[in-house]
């Protein structure tokens, strides 16, 4: 704290945290979002990302997308690896809401590992059923996966054998 009282950027950082947390200290979103933004606005691109976040799902401020995108995106281009999955989701997402099989498809592994968003194998099933049907291999051979293992689709070995099938005749080794 006392760090982050003096503007060192990571002191402050690190403080928003706990606050945001509730960490060694009673969880206080107003005073998280005052010391990362203090840290955000100085160029540090963790604050950046955690500042998104209090943006994106309202906590301590209102809840804003642009603003959220907007400090993602700053962190996204010094190179921070989540916020880049951040805002690379939303483009995908955009494009795959425009027909693109590809993009259907990496929507797909985002909503199944967890990048970006949360996990959710039913929007994963979703993305790539879409993608699948539009003749790409890997989302057949993911979509297999789905009904072989029942996530996001009841099992179906039946139905995972003919997406395998399909996708090892579309030259997915």
């Amino acid at each position: 704290k006392a760090a982050a009282d003096q503007g060192y950027k990571i002191g402050q950082y690190n403080i928003g945290l706990f606050y945001k947390d509730g960490k060694g200290v009673k969880q206080d979103y107003n005073k998280a979002v005052r010391y990362l933004r203090a840290a955000a606005k100085k160029g540090y691109a963790n604050a950046q990302f955690i500042l998104g976040d209090c943006y994106y799902f309202g906590q301590g401020v209102k809840q804003d997308y642009k603003k959220a995108v907007k400090w993602y995106k700053m962190a996204a281009e010094q190179g921070l690896g989540d916020a880049q999955y951040y805002v690379a989701f939303r483009w995908f997402k955009a494009a795959a809401e425009q027909g693109l099989a590809e993009a259907k498809c990496f929507l797909g592994v985002c909503y199944s590992n967890g990048l970006g968003v949360r996990q959710d194998y039913k929007e994963a099933f979703r993305w790539y059923k879409a993608a699948a049907e539009q003749g790409i291999a890997e989302a057949q051979y993911n979509l297999g996966i789905c009904y072989s293992d029942g996530k996001g689709v009841k099992k179906d070995y039946k139905e995972a054998y003919y997406w395998y099938l399909i996708s090892s005749r579309n030259d997915y080794t």
